[in-house]
């Protein structure tokens, strides 16, 4: 394993320097990066500086789209292995914290299922049995909150399903889950880490007696496949990391990418009954609403060697964050961004699955469990409409943290 990079300290000329010459970055909050409504700080950061000094986050900010894929790109010298990385502090070593040979030997033995013909041929029954089922659960009531009523569950059920874990108890799942997206903000507060830790401790030991289950009884399963292969090279704490890490993409990324689509399809009239009349409506609706509102928001990088980064020379040793969400507004990119276009051409363009070699490994069933979730909702609850929403917030992980809908039952 390479060592960890240490993140380089600026002094506080260099710092005082890079404020005057980065004076719409120096005025950004770090609030302007997590709470609700942030969105138009950081449209105003891109427009002015797309590459930016942050003293609020202690390292650059990059805005831009085209200067984002630089950054993420395998050709930069930018690297997730630091010891500052709070994905890794959160999550442990794993595919996600890891560079090149190392990180192509964790993610291989997992990769093939998440390819998009065999996600389709594995778990495209699964996947429409369950959200048939939540939706069937929740509609007689005429109400709901989406997030702890359904998407939390569906997200849960599935990845259940998908890695062949008897994960038991959602709302303990999901709880380590906040736990460790809670963590991974710059904030200077310790207690986050603290309840990552504690929360990965107990995942980990319901890890290992699934390890131990599926070598006693084994499955078809993607964990049970990777578990008896000795080919895979991958000691039991290794693919502890690994479950964990998919996991953490298969429950916060679908339950934030199932809410959002909702939330943006109810606030756009006549978009609801086009996305459940039409499949294509459908499936661009999911794409509009990952870009618009990525569940994923922000991604970290660190320098290896100095680095030019949109006509910014950033040296080595140094902090590069990505957010996505002002990427993903780019007018370079995106014509008229802050519109909700189900049929916009390109909106897959967006990074909400990140670039390079950390994109996401499950991108095409994250996609078939949104457009499969959202479709059966909107048949499921004739007049769907909301009826309480806190605005989509979160520094790493963007999302409305409660989402009530109401139906005519």
């Amino acid at each position: 394993m390479a060592d960890l990079l240490e993140q380089a300290e600026v002094d506080a000329g260099t710092d005082a320097a890079r404020r005057e010459r980065f004076p719409a970055g120096a005025a950004i909050a770090f609030s302007d990066l997590e709470e609700a409504g942030g969105e138009a700080a950081l449209d105003r950061l891109r427009d002015a500086e797309p590459v930016s000094w942050l003293p609020a986050l202690g390292g650059w900010l990059v805005t831009g789209h085209a200067q984002a894929r630089a950054a993420l790109s395998p050709r930069a010298a930018t690297t997730v292995e630091a010891e500052q990385n709070l994905v890794r502090a959160s999550l442990g070593r794993m595919m996600l914290t890891s560079d090149a040979g190392e990180h192509t030997r964790m993610r291989a033995p997992f990769q093939r299922p998440f390819r998009m013909r065999e996600a389709t041929e594995l778990f495209g029954a699964a996947v429409a049995d369950t959200a048939a089922e939540l939706a069937g659960a929740v509609a007689p009531a005429g109400e709901c909150e989406l997030g702890a009523e359904f998407a939390a569950p569906y997200a849960i059920r599935m990845a259940g399903r998908m890695l062949g874990l008897s994960l038991g108890d959602a709302g303990r799942i999901d709880a380590f889950y906040d736990a460790f997206a809670g963590a991974m903000s710059y904030d200077g507060n310790p207690e986050p880490q603290r309840l990552a830790d504690a929360a990965r401790d107990e995942l980990n030991a319901i890890l290992h007696a699934e390890l131990e289950r599926c070598r006693a009884d084994p499955d078809a399963s993607i964990t049970s496949q990777v578990a008896n292969d000795p080919a895979a090279g991958l000691a039991d704490p290794e693919i502890a990391a690994q479950l964990r890490v998919i996991m953490f993409g298969a429950i916060e990324t679908i339950q934030g990418a199932v809410m959002n689509t909702m939330l943006l399809l109810l606030r756009n009239p006549g978009a609801p009954a086009a996305a459940r009349d039409d499949p294509a409506a459908l499936a661009g609706a999911v794409d509009e609403a990952l870009r618009m509102i990525p569940p994923v928001a922000f991604m970290e990088r660190w320098t290896r060697a100095p680095i030019d980064i949109g006509g910014v020379t950033i040296g080595a040793g140094e902090f590069v964050g990505v957010s996505v969400i002002a990427a993903n507004r780019d007018p370079a990119v995106f014509l008229d961004p802050h519109r909700f276009d189900p049929a916009r051409g390109n909106a897959r363009h967006a990074l909400s699955f990140s670039f390079g070699e950390h994109h996401c490994l499950g991108a095409h069933l994250a996609r078939l469990e949104t457009v499969t979730a959202v479709g059966r909702l909107l048949e499921a609850l004739p007049g769907v409409r909301l009826t309480e929403v806190d605005e989509p917030s979160g520094f790493a992980f963007r999302r409305p943290q409660r989402l009530r809908l109401a139906w005519t039952v």
